[in-house]
């Protein structure tokens, strides 16, 4: 791989100007990219720090069901591929199920009990046909009834795999981005960028993950990205993965610089 820029926030900004950019059409499950297993089970796993992985539950998804457990994990940890993020819910944008939607995605223990079950019910919607706006509206009403709520400690989410494809802006539009940016997101319920003093997640300095509204809400984090050594440790390590990808879906391709 080429040499890439020395910090990790001008990475970033390079990565927003040619990366690739494609509003998320209409579909319904079977309409998503396949990801064969043993690729998907590789990329679950590359969200959390090695240590972590030998031992973190992997949950897979079944298409016409949603997902399901594949491994049993003895840490706390579990890490799946979302195929569908629900940063969407407060935002007003007419929703469709993406076809090629693609985030790795790990919880602790805290992240499983509250953060976790969200995009498990957009997938089993998905799965069993309810429709995209009837599911968003699902999502919605679950968010401002209680039902998905704050967690009542602090924790974290890993996202360190090398590659996602995922909403840049999701409270304006559903345009999707293929980025490579390993990050960590503490929780951080209800904050906003203004709170924390920064709305611009291309300096470097951690910034409120917005969920379509005007803060954070109750399943909000704190991104904080990879120092730029460690994130390219990571490209080398899964290379060979990213290029399996690339040849699956040209939209799984991340620009080099």
């Amino acid at each position: 791989m080429k040499n890439r820029p020395n910090t990790q926030c001008s990475r970033f900004a390079a990565l927003l100007l040619v990366s690739t950019v494609a509003m998320a059409g209409a579909s319904h499950a079977e309409d998503m990219t396949p990801l064969p297993q043993a690729l998907e089970i590789e990329l679950a796993l590359s969200a959390l720090p090695e240590h972590l992985q030998d031992e973190a539950a992997i949950y897979v998804l079944n298409p016409s069901r949603g997902y399901e457990i594949h491994r049993q994990g003895s840490n706390g940890f579990a890490t799946f591929v979302a195929r569908a993020s629900t940063r969407f819910v407060a935002a007003d944008w007419d929703y469709d199920y993406p076809a090629d939607q693609l985030i790795p995605l790990a919880f602790d223990n805290v992240g499983v009990s509250e953060h976790m079950q969200t995009y498990f019910d957009i997938a089993q919607m998905r799965a069993t046909g309810v429709a995209p706006a009837k599911a968003k509206a699902r999502l919605r009403a679950s968010f401002e009834d209680g039902t998905y709520k704050a967690p009542d400690k602090g924790g974290i989410s890993y996202m360190l795999a090398p590659i996602h494809r995922a909403y840049m802006a999701a409270e304006t539009s559903g345009a999707l981005m293929t980025v490579s940016m390993p990050h960590l997101m503490p929780y951080a319920p209800y904050i906003s960028g203004g709170q924390i003093g920064n709305d611009n997640p291309m300096n470097g300095l951690p910034y409120a993950l917005n969920h379509g509204g005007e803060d954070t809400g109750p399943h909000g984090y704190m991104v904080i990205m990879t120092p730029t050594p460690q994130a390219d440790r990571l490209r080398e390590k899964y290379a060979a993965l990213m290029a399996q990808l690339c040849t699956l879906n040209t939209n799984w391709c991340v620009a080099d610089e």
